[in-house]
């Protein structure tokens, strides 16, 4: 089905995304908010981008068919293959790019 709202799926992927974070960063540093050397506004831009671009994701899943959305997520291991090579001269045997 269909999600009806592409607000809804941003919001709660941030706020499980946020939860996840707290909770690494209580564990792994003992405080949340003790060590700040930034401050919060700094991030505002990225954050923002990274909210619309989620958004934008959701919203343009609504106008494509599940199996078109199978087939492009199951395929974008190759464009990532292929820039790792480009970019970090990595080598993948020629049996990862079949399976890709």
């Amino acid at each position: 089905g269909h999600f009806p709202s592409a607000a809804f799926c941003v919001f709660s992927n941030r706020f499980l995304a946020i939860v996840v974070a707290i909770v690494a960063v209580k564990l792994r540093h003992g405080a949340v908010f003790a060590n700040n050397v930034a401050p919060l506004y700094i991030f505002t831009p990225c954050a923002l981008s990274n909210t619309m671009s989620s958004w934008s994701q959701y919203a343009s899943l609504r106008y494509v068919s599940f199996p078109v959305q199978t087939v492009f997520k199951s395929s974008k291991i190759i464009p990532v293959m292929i820039m790792g090579k480009i970019l970090k001269g990595a080598v993948y045997p020629n049996s990862q790019y079949c399976e890709a």
